[in-house]
């Protein structure tokens, strides 16, 4: 494989995520909880992670709930640091992990629209453009002029889905948050979601729903405990 092949390679990473207020019995129940020689305790959210992703490929990630699977989501996102190893990313990279994220609930969705094309740096288009796009894909009608604040959980799905899939980026990191909004939608969002992949040098798709994950991927890895587990070709 050559060097250029690979868009995101981990290296032996351990992530682990400071934790406060926690009593003394909760340490030595799970083995990822450590407390340090300082006092500090610990969770080991990953734990000697290595993974490759090559050009083109399109990753399932499974596993339990806090079994790790955002968190290496945000580990390649650049949003958590590791304690030990190594992570390296070849190209731009755009997450889709909280319905939440990168937004500001005092501000109209076309405000927070605005806001969003300046933070991508987005060339290909004008701002003019990428609202206009957003507006129309997440079909929220007036809300779109009111605040954030004032939206339904799916409302948030909407608009956030729909800014973060105007451009595409090399790397892709999807969480699955966009099962809060409603079917129709969810159906509207698979279409423009399945070309934006194709648009992608790597996908990363963190889901409970196995059999999605092997709809819109080619291999699958399963995260247990913080561990890598599995790692299997689909195709």
């Amino acid at each position: 494989m050559k060097a250029t092949d690979t868009v995101v390679r981990i290296c032996d990473a351990t992530v682990e995520i400071p934790l406060r207020g926690v009593k003394q019995e909760v340490v030595g129940r799970d083995p990822r909880i450590i407390r340090r020689k300082n006092g500090a305790v610990v969770l080991r959210a990953l734990e000697n992670i290595s993974l490759e992703v090559r050009r083109g490929e399109r990753i399932g990630i499974v596993g339990g709930n806090g079994n790790g699977k955002t968190t290496l989501l945000k580990l390649i996102g650049g949003m958590l640091p590791v304690v030990s190893g190594s992570v390296e990313v070849h190209g731009s990279v755009r997450t889709l992990l909280t319905i939440s994220a990168g937004t500001v609930p005092a501000l109209t969705g076309r405000q927070n629209a605005k806001i969003r094309y300046a933070l991508l740096g987005i060339k290909s288009i004008t701002e003019s453009e990428y609202v206009s796009d957003v507006e129309a894909f997440s079909d929220i009608g007036a809300f779109f002029d009111m605040p954030l604040g004032t939206y339904s959980p799916g409302m948030y799905s909407r608009i956030q889905f729909a800014m973060s899939t105007v451009e595409p980026a090399d790397i892709l990191l999807l969480d699955e948050w966009i099962g809060v909004a409603d079917q129709n939608f969810q159906n509207k969002a698979n279409d423009r979601l399945e070309n934006y992949i194709q648009k992608n040098e790597g996908f990363l798709f963190a889901s409970h729903n196995e059999e999605l994950v092997k709809r819109m991927t080619n291999r699958t890895i399963r995260l247990v405990n913080g561990r890598l587990e599995t790692d299997q070709d689909l195709e």
